[in-house]
């Protein structure tokens, strides 16, 4: 393996890994008390 293929296949490990962290950890979310799955926009609720 070269070491470009090494730095490619950590950033995609570590990709996946914070994927899903975030991804299960929003669909789950047992500490947080919003929804489940919130539509897109919901997180800037700020008006300029």
């Amino acid at each position: 393996m070269t070491t470009g293929t090494r730095v490619v296949g950590f950033l995609v490990a570590l990709a996946a890994v914070f994927g899903v962290a975030f991804g299960i950890g929003r669909a789950v979310d047992p500490w947080g008390g919003d929804a489940p799955v919130q539509p897109p926009g919901v997180h800037q609720q700020h008006t300029e």
